[in-house]
């Protein structure tokens, strides 16, 4: 069963699903079955979503070192910065901000707890946040 509304879960797209009905365990491997799916198809954003809304850290670490291993500091950012690995995140940071994703690099190091850094790009790189 967890399959199909996992399967449905994807098809209608992370935003429009209201997984709170659930019990957590559900909830937790649903969203999850989900994110895997979202993350096959290459729906990086909402992947990552589906996971947080499981509260499945294990797998978010797990997303984010593949995206390390295959050189995807971006991608990995965006697992990072919802378990706030401060180790990982530094690191994914500094590559956001040599590939140009200011506002990335930004919220990562912000999640790392590195408000100097965070405040250096804020103020040099991306005022609009």
């Amino acid at each position: 069963m967890a399959s199909t509304l996992a399967r449905w879960v994807a098809g209608k797209g992370i935003d429009n699903v209201n997984p709170s009905m659930l019990s957590d365990e559900m909830r937790n491997g649903i969203m999850t079955e989900a994110g895997i799916i979202l993350l096959k198809e290459g729906r990086i954003y909402e992947a990552v979503k589906a996971v947080v809304m499981a509260g499945n850290s294990d797998k978010l670490v797990e997303m984010g070192n593949e995206f390390i291993r295959q050189t995807k500091f971006e991608e990995a950012a965006l697992c990072f910065i919802p378990v706030k690995d401060k180790e990982k995140l530094e690191k994914t940071a500094a590559e956001c901000a040599k590939l140009g994703n200011m506002s990335l690099a930004y919220f990562a190091y912000l999640a790392a707890g590195n408000e100097q850094m965070a405040l250096f790009l804020k103020e040099n790189f991306c005022p609009e946040l």
